[in-house]
């Protein structure tokens, strides 16, 4: 019909400085590295998908139902409490099992 009351926003140019991921101090540039939140279920795990797979990360009973944030860099899952940031446990894929036991576990007092 009309035509858009508001031309359009062009991008503006980007700094040069370098990010994060082409900072020389970036060494591991193969690794994926990101944030995954979940939820520990019933049987004290969390699942990830690895290489097309899933997998089950063991936790423990004791944190069941409680909200978890997982830092995954390529193999290696460290998991924290989302609301305190208390690291839980420290994961590395074995891709031969579904099960995943901890390489580090925090013991609840």
């Amino acid at each position: 019909m009309g035509i858009h009351p508001h031309p359009p926003i062009r991008n503006q140019r980007r700094s040069r400085s370098p990010t994060p991921h082409q900072s020389t101090a970036h060494t591991h540039t193969n690794e994926e590295s990101r944030t995954r939140k979940d939820k520990v279920d019933k049987a004290g795990r969390v699942t990830r998908r690895y290489a097309g797979k899933l997998y089950h990360l063991g936790i423990t009973r004791a944190y069941s139902g409680q909200k978890v944030t997982m830092v995954v860099v390529d193999k290696h899952i460290t998991t924290a409490l989302t609301d305190t940031g208390e690291i839980l446990t420290e994961h590395v894929i074995d891709e031969t099992r579904d099960y995943q036991k901890p390489t580090w576990k925090k013991h609840k007092k």
